[in-house]
């Protein structure tokens, strides 16, 4: 044990050297602040750029130069105005030159071919400069416009088909609004992607939320968009979609189903059969996805054993049935984030089974990946190419279709056949 004295010895000890390292943090403080008032900053007005260069593209302009050699220049700063006469700036760092000093940069978003002002500065750190190099130049034809002159209609099964091409080589994006003539209540809106360089057709389902329209003539609305959401003059177009049905879901099935365990079977990946709902029946089941309960839904496992992707469930529809589209509708209420965001389709008609017991042999058609909205609650249907005659249908999520969770979820899975 430690005397008083010996205790008070060590406490002054331990103070003076508390002051002298606070007398040195002090003195090391001071050091740097009168090092950093010594730094001097180059903030003087750098040369022009020179040699600017313009070109058009698609609602677009090209702008190549030359930056200045000053010692002080750090950026270009290029002002204009956007298409809605809103004042918009590009800053191009120097270190985006090419080895001669050469920069470049686009500037996107136009709706006409009419000249746009530009104005490059050459500013130093802090954004002094001597002023604008100033010209005009104008951007060629945008191509969403031409994309939605392009588009076709036609009626499909359970919605149309949009035919398109883009012959640009920017993408674009074709805005399809429609309505029930009769009825508009039943009205929706849907929008889609185009690539570049590309002809192709989409199928798109007339939905109102979680109703669709077929059978039916509609106004369809058919308008070019940007990623900065100009939009080009609407065209209008009337179009009956083919009409479906939903498969009736009495004899569904899912192979080695097991409602008191959440292990794989041949016809499922997992279920979560004690942490959704207090475990009752079906939540968290497979089967709760064709229970006709929106409220309810199959989860993978997470509770007792954690899985992880890829997850898949088999369908058995119980005979085959001529495949129109499937339909899928998330997890209702929250988790959208923790949804899948995509999956892969594989049909196997009744023939094709040849053993039941052992799915992994089966001649399966490969139908492709489809993107999954985790943030739509309502639902999202799928084209079957050429309404294939099918009684079993594999729905699969790779790791590439991973949410922010690692289990997939849905709440319910229709499919439907032509009438």
């Amino acid at each position: 044990m430690m005397r008083k004295s010996s205790w008070k010895s060590a406490l002054v000890k331990g103070c003076f050297a508390m002051v002298v390292l606070g007398a040195l943090s002090i003195g090391a403080t001071s050091c740097l602040d009168e090092a950093d008032e010594r730094v001097e900053i180059d903030n003087s007005a750098p040369a022009q750029v020179t040699n600017v260069q313009t070109s058009a593209g698609p609602g677009e302009v090209y702008l190549t130069w030359n930056i200045p050699q000053s010692s002080s220049f750090m950026y270009t700063k290029i002002e204009y105005l956007d298409a809605k006469g809103e004042m918009q700036y590009q800053i191009i760092s120097k270190e985006r030159a090419d080895a001669n000093g050469r920069c470049n940069a686009t500037v996107s978003g136009f709706v006409s071919t009419d000249p746009v002002k530009f104005s490059l500065y050459a500013c130093a750190v802090k954004g002094n400069n001597v002023g604008a190099v100033e010209l005009e130049a104008s951007p060629g034809a945008p191509a969403f416009t031409a994309v939605a002159e392009s588009v076709t209609v036609e009626p499909d099964e359970g919605g149309i088909l949009v035919n398109y091409s883009n012959e640009f080589s920017v993408s674009a994006f074709i805005q399809i609004d429609y309505q029930a003539a009769g009825d508009a209540s039943k009205a929706g809106s849907k929008s889609f992607e185009v690539a570049a360089n590309s002809t192709g057709s989409q199928w798109v389902q007339l939905s109102y939320g979680n109703e669709f329209i077929a059978g039916e003539a509609c106004t369809i609305s058919v308008r070019g968009k940007d990623v900065a959401g100009n939009m080009s003059e609407a065209r209008e177009m009337t179009v009956t979609p083919i009409p479906v049905v939903k498969v009736d879901r009495t004899a569904w099935a899912f192979p080695g189903y097991d409602d008191n365990s959440d292990s794989e079977t041949i016809g499922y990946s997992s279920q979560e059969t004690k942490g959704e709902g207090g475990g009752k029946s079906p939540a968290g089941r497979v089967i709760a996805m064709i229970d006709g309960d929106v409220n309810t839904f199959w989860h993978a496992t997470w509770k007792s054993q954690g899985t992880k992707y890829p997850h898949w469930f088999i369908l058995d529809m119980g005979k085959n049935v001529k495949v129109s589209s499937i339909e899928l509708l998330r997890r209702q209420g929250k988790d959208g984030a923790k949804c899948q965001t995509g999956q892969q389709f594989y049909l196997c008609s009744e023939e094709n089974a040849t053993n039941p017991t052992a799915p992994d042999t089966w001649a399966w058609d490969d139908r492709g990946a489809y993107a999954f909205d985790a943030n739509s609650e309502t639902p999202q249907a799928y084209r079957m190419t050429g309404t294939p005659s099918v009684r079993y249908i594999k729905v699969y999520f790779g790791e590439q279709y991973k949410g922010t969770g690692d289990q997939a979820m849905l709440a319910e899975i229709n499919v439907y056949t032509v009438e």
